[in-house]
């Protein structure tokens, strides 16, 4: 199955890229092409084209950024009445730097730091368990 990845505001995205790619490829997921985005706009753009070829979209960063670019005020506001069906934060081991996992549907985000150590800590276990039981469209 074909996932979408989207840095936002990250920093190390190739070592960030190959964390995700390796704790993927054993749940039989692949990515397309890695899109960039460094405004709110931009990222709901690429989100919004992304939910149209994918059932999954992995964001990386943006979660150090404490000000209205960030991605928890970004998606705070973006999601702000809507009906989710499942929310999950996603503890990182590591630092105070948690991860979202969002699903509307057969639609799933998942936020991840701009850490490789972090993202490895945080898809493996919990996530890997719901990803391999995820019904991807």
């Amino acid at each position: 199955m074909n996932c979408e990845l989207i840095f936002y505001l990250a920093t190390k995205t190739n070592l960030c890229e190959k964390a995700v790619t390796d704790s993927v490829s054993q749940m039989n997921l692949r990515f397309n092409c890695a899109k960039y985005a460094t405004t709110p706009s931009k990222l709901g753009e690429l989100v919004i084209d992304a939910f149209e070829h994918s059932g999954a979209v992995f964001i990386v960063g943006g979660l150090t950024s404490f000000d209205s670019n960030g991605i928890e005020d970004v998606f705070s506001r973006a999601l702000s009445g809507k009906k989710l069906d499942d929310l999950k934060k996603l503890k990182n081991p590591l630092s105070s730097c948690d991860g979202y996992l969002v699903r509307k549907g057969s639609q799933l985000m998942i936020i991840l730091p701009d850490e490789p150590e972090a993202i490895r800590k945080i898809m493996s276990g919990a996530l890997e368990s719901y990803l391999s039981d995820f019904t991807f469209i």
